[in-house]
């Protein structure tokens, strides 16, 4: 079990005083010593010992280490404290803007069943694995507490469009809490593209939302990897991505491929495809 030693174990004799560390047993005769600064030794449990009783000697070879890792210090050592601090600041930095990207999974649902899909996919008709006005509400909540000046809120599925109603939902009660927040905020929609309308289009390019797709390959391949029930996806996908360039804008729609075991032998006629598919017409 790993152990944290309080304050009181942390000022000494005078001769060092142990600053912030766990430990933790790895057998009978030997312990793990780790600090907040990622830092870490292994010694013997009765070396552990003599370091918490302030008995462990200048002398002993394990104590330079355990100095220099910031897991002791001496009386004089001023800048001791101060380079701990900074490693700390440095390694917790990231945490001061948190993270930009929030996704909201607004469906389970989905016309296609990808045969790699990562989600518990459902079929078309299960509406009760909708997202609900309430869930998103906390989850907008949430992205505001963020402390970062950037916000980008994903909408990911399922097919997001098979509940689009509340991504037009959450994009403007989000446009809403931003003019008082003054964030930077942009919105992204991962689709398939094939259920996509001059409605929603023209509402994606109203308020700045990018559509992020797939292509997987040519037409065999693609409707292979990602079947809907008419066969018709590699079309369906075509027809979406022209529609919401002339809508939305050539550069507002990307496509990414996912490899799987029918690719790979196939690199030359996927590369082919997808290169095609940045060209103004397919």
């Amino acid at each position: 079990m790993s152990r944290f030693l309080g304050p009181e174990a942390y000022v000494g004799d005078g001769t060092y005083q142990l600053l912030p560390f766990r430990f933790e047993r790895l057998n009978d005769g030997e312990v793990v010593l780790t600090n907040m600064v990622g830092e870490f030794i292994r010694l013997p449990r009765r070396k552990l010992e003599a370091l918490v009783s302030h008995n462990l000697s200048h002398t002993d070879e394990i104590y330079p280490t355990l100095r220099s890792r910031h897991f002791l210090r001496e009386e004089n050592d001023r800048a001791a404290e101060e380079l701990l601090a900074l490693k700390v600041r440095t390694r917790l930095n990231r945490l001061a803007n948190f993270t930009n990207l929030h996704l909201f999974v607004v469906t389970l649902r989905c016309d296609h069943s990808c045969q790699y899909c990562q989600v518990s996919r459902q079929s078309e008709d299960k509406a009760a694995f909708d997202m609900t006005r309430e869930t998103a509400d906390r989850g907008l909540d949430l992205v505001f507490r963020s402390p970062n000046p950037a916000i980008k809120i994903e909408f990911q599925g399922g097919e997001p469009l098979l509940n689009f109603e509340l991504v037009r939902y959450i994009v403007e009660q989000a446009e809403a809490r931003n003019q008082a927040e003054k964030r930077h905020l942009q919105f992204v929609i991962t689709t398939t593209l094939s259920l996509i309308t001059d409605e929603i289009l023209e509402f994606c390019r109203d308020h700045g939302v990018y559509l992020s797709s797939s292509l997987d390959g040519p037409e065999d391949l693609h409707n292979r990897n990602r079947p809907r029930r008419d066969r018709d996806s590699y079309a369906r996908f075509v027809a979406g991505l022209q529609k919401a360039r002339d809508i939305v804008g050539h550069d507002a729609v990307s496509a990414l491929m996912t490899t799987s075991p029918a690719s790979m032998n196939r690199a030359r006629d996927c590369s082919a495809t997808i290169r095609e598919a940045g060209r103004r017409r397919l």
